[in-house]
């Protein structure tokens, strides 16, 4: 009967874990599929859901509106008050920080934000 029970829930175990692959990879997809711009955003208060990892509100102005969102902090190291924000231009609230393009306090986004990572933000080989 114990052996029965534990056939059981292990498969229970990896079908859930099966089903929240797949459905990661359909979210990342849906998303890479929106159109997106690009803005600056400013990093506010960090804060730990219970039973998460932290996370990092943020705040962007786009198409003269001040939005906010929140970003898993994960990994990295926060360098800068200043991040480039990638904004899917029909759900600005799915908004991401690209932890890899800390920029100035000074840069100001256009109205509409850039179409793509402005050339003199862009990483170079090697960086």
């Amino acid at each position: 009967m114990k052996k029965e029970t534990l056939i059981k829930t292990t498969g229970k175990i990896v079908a859930v874990i099966t089903f929240l692959v797949i459905a990661d990879y359909l979210i990342q997809e849906k998303y890479k599929s929106y159109k997106k711009t690009y803005t600056v955003g400013i990093l506010g208060d960090t804060i730990k859901p219970y039973g998460q990892d932290f996370q990092v509100r943020f705040n962007f102005d786009f198409n003269g509106l001040r939005r906010h969102s929140f970003n898993s902090i994960g990994d990295n190291n926060i360098e800068s008050k200043t991040y480039l924000i990638e904004v899917p231009i029909r759900k600005p609230g799915r908004s991401r920080i690209l932890w890899d393009y800390p920029v100035p306090d000074t840069l100001k986004a256009p109205y509409e934000g850039w179409e793509e990572i402005p050339a003199f933000l862009k990483k170079r080989e090697g960086d």
